[in-house]
């Protein structure tokens, strides 16, 4: 059977003004890569199919060639494609990546996604637990203690001090499990682990709720640094649990 190729191709809204030359900008790459995942979602196309040309992709995503090429570049370097002079563009790996560049963003564009991901998070955690528990070096220990310690040294920690201490904690909770892909994802996954999406909107920064980050983060450390592997289980599973459950996106 020989590859798919797109059906009829949709053209931009008439509103747009781009045209097939120019000069790229940033929106007008972005355009084009969200047509190009759209295109490959909208026709189910898998390896050793091919997309359209590049005129074609230009044409149909209102933007100039060069916003085109940057986004196959993209796609390049992600390895979902390959193009020939002779063979035209054809996808050679599973597109799933493209499907996992929303959970990297900024901002989650439906509360569905954001709850995935924080039930993921929880996931990672919990699950890397014993790896945590087994590898964690004395060094790690310090670097937990030293994030507590910038936020308890602040007359009036701002809530945005505080996002910054819970991304540091649980980026290093995850590294100090010694897995390089577990280390990797939590780099990835840093809107997660932020809690400007897990703390609710009630969370005032009052000196009570300071000291209760603390008192939480800081059992977490003495039973890591104890070895007391029930403690240290109980304690996380309680602490990702309870910030997935009350996770609310802003």
């Amino acid at each position: 059977m020989p590859p798919r190729h797109a059906s009829p191709l949709q053209s931009p809204p008439r509103h747009s003004r781009a045209t097939t030359t120019g000069r790229t900008t940033p929106d007008a790459a972005g355009r084009a890569l969200a047509w190009l995942e759209r295109h490959i979602a909208d026709q189910h196309l898998a390896p050793g199919d091919a997309l359209p040309t590049e005129l074609e992709i230009a044409a149909a995503a209102g933007v100039g060639r060069s916003s085109v090429r940057e986004a196959l570049t993209a796609l390049k370097v992600l390895g979902i494609i390959r193009s020939r002079r002779k063979g035209g563009i054809r996808i050679i790996r599973d597109p799933v990546l493209l499907e996992l560049r929303p959970y990297f963003a900024e901002r989650y564009d439906s509360a569905a996604r954001f709850e995935d991901a924080m039930e993921f998070r929880a996931a990672i955690e919990w699950g890397l637990a014993p790896l945590i528990l087994a590898r964690v070096h004395p060094g790690t220990l310090t670097a937990l203690r030293a994030v507590l310690q910038t936020v308890a040294a602040a007359t009036s920690p701002a809530q945005a001090a505080v996002e910054a201490a819970e991304v540091r904690f649980h980026t290093l909770l995850t590294l100090g499990s010694g897995n390089r892909l577990a280390g990797l994802f939590a780099k990835l996954y840093v809107p997660i682990f932020t809690p400007k999406y897990a703390i609710p909107p009630s969370w005032t920064g009052a000196p009570e709720e300071i000291a209760e980050w603390l008192r939480e983060h800081g059992a977490l450390i003495d039973a890591l640094a104890a070895g007391d592997a029930r403690r240290f289980l109980r304690l996380l599973k309680k602490h990702v649990h309870f910030q997935a459950g009350r996770a609310t996106m802003r």
